[in-house]
């Protein structure tokens, strides 16, 4: 008797861990991304312009829907940030600036039917590198130039950013969601200065303006269902 209620118990508890494990996706997504920097409170002195850039992303995804109307997801993946950069003409000219993140999104999930719902939440992200055509301080400037590029390009880039992201997702198929986002830095990336180019070098620097990553995304999921 005691080894019936045992062996109906556990399959009691299978059973249960079943019906929950019908309840979480994974798999893949991937997507266009077009990338810019958004500086705050900027200047008419400011040394840099960004403009939009053409990018990418591959994810990972793991989610969970809960009885009812929310569910939750976490993303793992690598994006690459930034925008084209428009500097001063005589320094720094016109370049990509290809910021490379591993990028932990986590999100919650409001369906309004099994097909249609929205995404929102937090992103973490960590900078592994950068690339582009990222200026180069050429050998023959002076010392006068060599201290006004200094100036004029302190990409010191913060390592660690959190982005506050939203969107919507539809189901077009099974196992296929079509998605847009936008995402947005809640800490910033790198600075930028305000530089009064009729002030002696050095003398010139008026102030500085932060500078946050945001982009505009499409995706695509492929969705594997467990079991």
């Amino acid at each position: 008797m005691k080894k019936l209620k045992i062996l109906i118990t556990t399959a009691l508890l299978f059973h249960l861990g079943l019906i929950q494990a019908q309840n979480f996706n994974y798999g893949l997504l991937a997507g266009y991304v077009c990338a810019n920097a958004h500086v705050i409170k900027n200047n008419e002195y400011a040394t840099r312009l960004f403009y939009p850039m053409h990018s990418f992303n591959v994810n990972g995804f793991i989610e969970y829907r809960f009885p009812g109307a929310w569910g939750i997801a976490a993303e793992p993946g690598f994006i690459r940030k930034g925008g084209i950069v428009d500097g001063d003409n005589h320094f720094l000219g016109r370049f990509d600036l290809q910021l490379n993140y591993l990028q932990l999104p986590i999100i919650a999930n409001l369906y309004f039917t099994d097909r249609f719902y929205i995404i929102f939440g937090p992103e973490f992200a960590y900078l592994i590198n950068k690339g582009g055509n990222l200026p180069v301080l050429p050998e023959t400037y002076t010392p006068f130039e060599k201290e006004a590029y200094k100036m004029f390009t302190p990409f010191e880039d913060d390592t660690f950013e959190i982005s506050g992201m939203i969107g919507v997702n539809y189901n077009i198929i099974s196992k296929i969601d079509i998605g847009l986002r936008y995402s947005h830095g809640l800490t910033k990336f790198s600075v930028t200065s305000w530089i009064n180019h009729r002030y002696p070098v050095g003398h010139g620097t008026m102030g500085y303006s932060n500078v946050y990553n945001q982009y505009l995304q499409f995706i695509v999921r492929y969705k594997i269902k467990p079991g």
